[in-house]
């Protein structure tokens, strides 16, 4: 008679015992099999996170003492001049972005410029030099802005600024209908030298500035003019041009460490002029409590195994003794040690075939319902994990200028209106944004349920025929009287 019939009779002779190992495996497998879905959820769902969200990067000029390429000079008037002789120009951007996992950029700077216009008065009283003076944003393409991404402007004629662009300006309707411009009119800018360009775009204001806020003129978003890489270096003559900060968009935020380490490698770039800032916050807010679940099932996961084994292997290990008859008869018969365990385990794994199978059916009642729970208490142990939703409401002034005018003398209102970024953060378990895994028992799951079972019980088998299986036949039978 062959093993595998031996260990169908058995199973099926002892109903009492293969019930209850039937009942002892699957609840094993109900919550092994619970522990691996929750984590690959939150594995998926921290994934979709750093998709979603992302993270970035800022590759900024250095205009302190430490950047040997900085330059400070003070004209007749006392007014302060900073720039730097190794500026972040294109052929920088070009070299950064051959490093793997970023996904796009977005450089732009602004200045002090006068214009040839008509510009709308702020509401605060400064210095007679600063009445007529606007922002003129120098940028590789207008889309990509805050300005427009946050739907605080919208283009309404014309076309966008981009890197193939020169000699081009975008201007507001309300500045360009003062002025009686229109697309194809040319507008004159002072700086350090004098810049012509052309007006290529016209934009629409949807977030119009505070009624009764304090705001300066070249702060309004009225008088904001967008222009080209080549205008800004027309505007400064002999003075290398380039972007004070650049933002560096990569795909995923919990790779950001390793690209900037990739990025300051680069020989190419004299990493003494800049400063490299990271931003991925947003995405380690918002994936904290997923991966505290993911930590704690995984080492639920280690306890469940560790504690199943324990007891299968108690449970094998009693039965094992009240089989020594069996056992030594076995032997007796010349059938060898290997057969007689792989009897054992054959009627052990038939019972754990249909177990692990109803276990998808009971994992299926409890995951979503478990894995929620966890997720919350998990959140609720601290005020800052959150979902994070991110709505830009305002325009940011972030960029540093590579000319920069000393406007220590400007009125505190021209700076509490500089980085006007409103983010909105709901906490998780909010009604309207609300953390949550969908959790559902997949093949993957099943799969590796039926590796981690085998392995246990092997284990198990092997410690419970251990003490037996050492015995020779007539030591056996001499127990056996």
């Amino acid at each position: 008679m062959g093993t595998i019939k031996r260990a169908y009779l058995y199973v099926t002779r002892k109903k009492g015992k293969s019930i209850l190992l039937f009942f002892i495996l699957l609840l094993m497998a109900t919550f092994v099999l619970t522990g691996l879905s929750i984590a690959k959820s939150s594995q998926e769902e921290q994934r979709n996170l750093r998709e979603v969200l992302g993270g970035e990067f800022q590759i900024v000029t250095d205009l302190s003492d430490n950047n040997p390429y900085a330059k400070k000079t003070v004209d007749s008037e006392g007014s302060v001049e900073l720039y730097t002789e190794y500026p972040i120009t294109q052929k920088v951007i070009d070299n950064v972005m051959t490093i793997d996992g970023i996904k796009s950029y977005n450089a732009e700077t602004h200045t002090f410029v006068s214009v040839n216009l008509d510009v709308f008065p702020g509401n605060v009283p400064i210095k007679a030099e600063y009445n007529n003076l606007i922002y003129a944003w120098s940028v590789i393409d207008t889309q990509t802005t805050n300005f427009f991404q946050s739907e605080k402007f919208k283009l309404v004629e014309g076309e966008h600024i981009t890197e193939n662009k020169s000699n081009a300006a975008i201007i507001s309707n309300a500045l360009a209908e003062k002025n009686g411009l229109k697309l194809g009119d040319t507008i004159s800018i002072q700086s350090d030298s004098t810049a012509t360009a052309k007006i290529i775009g016209i934009y629409e204001i949807l977030k119009p500035d505070p009624l009764y806020e304090n705001i300066v003129t070249y702060e309004k978003a009225e008088n904001q003019i967008f222009i080209d890489f080549q205008t800004l270096q027309n505007l400064f003559g002999n003075i290398p041009a380039g972007f004070g900060s650049v933002t560096f968009d990569v795909s995923d935020p919990a790779q950001l460490d390793n690209i900037i380490s990739n990025v300051k490698k680069l020989s190419t770039i004299d990493w003494r002029a800049f400063e490299v800032t990271t931003n991925n916050e947003t995405y380690l807010e918002a994936a904290a409590p997923l991966q505290k679940v993911q930590t704690l099932v995984i080492t639920m996961i280690i306890i469940i195994v560790f504690v199943s084994a324990i007891i299968l292997s108690l449970v094998l290990t009693m039965w094992g003794r009240s089989r020594i008859h069996e056992t030594g008869i076995f032997l007796s018969l010349g059938i060898a040690k290997v057969k007689i365990i792989g009897q054992y385990l054959t009627e052990v794994l038939m019972i754990a075939v249909f177990a692990f199978g109803f276990s998808y059916l009971t994992s299926n009642t409890v995951v979503n319902q478990l894995a929620n729970e966890l997720l919350q208490q998990t959140a609720s142990a601290s005020k800052e994990q959150t979902e994070i939703v991110t709505q830009i409401n305002g325009y940011s002034s972030d960029g540093i200028s590579i000319s920069v005018k000393d406007s220590s003398s400007l009125p505190d209102a021209s700076q509490q209106q500089k980085n006007n970024v409103d983010v909105e953060i709901p906490a998780v378990g909010t009604e309207t944004e609300e953390t949550q895994l969908h959790t559902t028992v997949s093949t993957c799951s099943i799969l590796q349920l039926y590796i981690i079972g085998i392995a246990i019980i092997i284990f198990s088998v092997g410690v419970s025929t251990l003490t037996i299986m050492r015995l020779k036949p007539r030591e056996i039978l001499s127990k056996m009287s």
